[in-house]
């Protein structure tokens, strides 16, 4: 972390590969304790030929939920609406793999589905992926068991998008025509690093960015970004809302920050209280999911597990599943 935190540079393009190139070697020594957790990948839309798949991740040491089940996390990384993937390939393998094994060791069943790109869709076609993704895992929790441990607990789900993914899960969450459609009810929504709105001042509309040709023409996008969508809610649907916690890297680009600084407001605004808020200490924008695992800089997914455990029982007593032997 030391070296992460002394970047100079907060853009996205300048830090990505160099973070990435930094928790490399950090991740490549815990490769063996983080391969302990077994991964299981399933077809979720058999529909489609492409990124129609889902990482399972299990824990070996459960929380469990008043029904003696354990709790699910369903990660939507980001990649700018245009790129992203749930494995990445080698010298980067540890990827997201960091952040299923990491949420599976504090006690949660972690799903990590793919999802449609730019330029092969628009809005809100990665947010009914998402959705399909979600809906699957509620409808198939026979086929994601395993024996060794006790069953998902699809009445005890959590969702976490981060950067574009942030966006999509908030679509899922906002937007009424994908929202009323999620079968599983949220325990909880952590909306980490992503936009609120796009249309910083001073910046400029440019309709071969990726997010644009996500969101649409200028109009489409005032109406369809998540401030937008929030703001059209009725006090009653946002009274009817799940949990939100939102994260961001203390380091975060200019634009994200600027979102953020106008979030906070709208959403305090709405729910008569400030939201829940978690600032990761040293990190820039890619760094907090390629930390997990690394013995460095977790701090802040030590928080976000807390922040959900906390919410699976009405009396707030968390139960421990005794160790056992992953399922091989």
């Amino acid at each position: 972390m030391d070296t992460i935190s002394k970047f100079a540079e907060t853009d996205i393009q300048s830090i990505f590969l160099r973070t990435l190139e930094t928790f490399v070697p950090i991740l490549e020594e815990r490769k063996a304790q983080i391969e302990n957790i077994e991964r299981k990948t399933f077809v979720y839309d058999d529909k489609r030929r492409t990124r129609n798949k889902l990482d399972v991740y299990y824990p070996l040491d459960s929380t469990l939920t008043e029904n003696g089940k354990i709790p699910i996390l369903v990660f939507i990384y980001g990649g700018g609406f245009n790129s992203g993937a749930r494995q990445y390939r080698e010298p980067f393998s540890m990827g997201y793999r960091t952040v299923g094994s990491f949420f599976a060791q504090r006690g949660f069943i972690t799903v990590i589905p793919d999802y449609r790109l730019v330029p092969h869709v628009t809005f809100p076609a990665a947010s009914e992926d998402v959705r399909d993704a979600v809906n699957w895992v509620f409808t198939n929790v026979e086929v994601i068991s395993i024996p060794s441990i006790p069953a998902p607990d699809v009445d005890n789900m959590f969702i976490m998008g981060h950067s574009a993914g942030a966006v999509h899960t908030k679509v899922l969450t906002l937007y009424p025509p994908v929202s009323s459609t999620v079968l599983p009810r949220f325990k909880g929504v952590i909306w980490a690093g992503g936009s609120w709105f796009f249309d910083i001042e001073g910046g400029v509309f440019r309709t071969q960015a990726a997010p644009q040709q996500y969101m649409g023409s200028r109009a489409q996008q005032k109406e369809r970004e998540p401030r937008a969508l929030w703001n059209s809610l009725s006090d009653e649907e946002i009274k009817n809302l799940p949990d939100i916690l939102l994260v961001r890297a203390e380091r975060e680009p200019d634009a994200v920050l600027i979102s953020w600084d106008g979030m906070l407001p709208d959403i305090e605004k709405r729910l008569g209280e400030a939201p829940e808020a978690i600032i990761c200490k040293g990190h820039n924008h890619i760094s907090p999911h390629w930390a997990l695992c690394s013995g460095q800089g977790e701090e802040w997914g030590e928080d976000v597990a807390k922040w959900m455990k906390a919410r699976l029982n009405s009396r707030g007593v968390q139960k421990k599943n005794p160790k056992h032997k992953a399922h091989l």
